[in-house]
């Protein structure tokens, strides 16, 4: 899992924060990682509750960059902490691009605005569809697919890669006569 490169820019910080699964299973453990990679404050237990629900509901949409099927509820809770957060996009003087000024409002709002403000930079870039998670059923490790022609599947070939086709030639064993 960690032979793979980073994702790029922002994205990294996604990444990040989506490979969290098992090392922030309480607020505390929240705090420590927003204090490593964003923001140090306090980490109130509906901020926690809101950061899972985003990474859950992230995981899932890169599920479905991987082939996966399309989730409706999750686009629809990251659309609400999109507007939680208040962004809104603002072109730069020279219009050559735009910008997510930092949001205000409570503490959780600081915390997942650069999170989300990294997803949809993505996503106007038009390298959201890289972000992916890991297809195996017991992984769903979050990757970003440098190859070059986006068909990476697994996070690690060797792993889960070699683990789910050996578990598809096992199946096709079995149901021959």
């Amino acid at each position: 899992m960690g032979a793979r490169p980073s994702a790029p820019g922002s994205l990294a910080l996604v990444e990040a924060f989506l490979r969290t699964r098992n090392e922030v299973t309480k607020a505390a453990d929240l705090n420590l990682w927003c204090a490593a990679h964003l923001l140090p404050g306090g980490v109130s237990p509906r901020t926690y509750d809101r950061a899972l629900r985003l990474r859950e509901s992230l995981r899932s949409l890169m599920l479905a960059n991987n082939g996966g099927p399309p989730d409706q509820a999750a686009a629809d809770m990251v659309n609400a902490e999109i507007a939680a957060c208040g962004l809104h996009p603002e072109i730069t003087p020279d219009g050559s691009h735009l910008r997510w000024p930092a949001a205000g409002g409570s503490s959780g709002d600081r915390l997942l605005a650069p999170l989300l403000t990294a997803v949809i930079t993505a996503m106007t870039d038009g390298t959201w569809p890289r972000m992916k998670a890991c297809a195996a059923d017991d992984c769903h490790y979050a990757f970003y697919d440098h190859t070059r022609n986006r068909s990476a599947r697994w996070c690690d070939v060797a792993g889960c890669g070699v683990n789910a086709r050996m578990r598809a030639y096992r199946r096709r064993q079995s149901t021959e006569p």
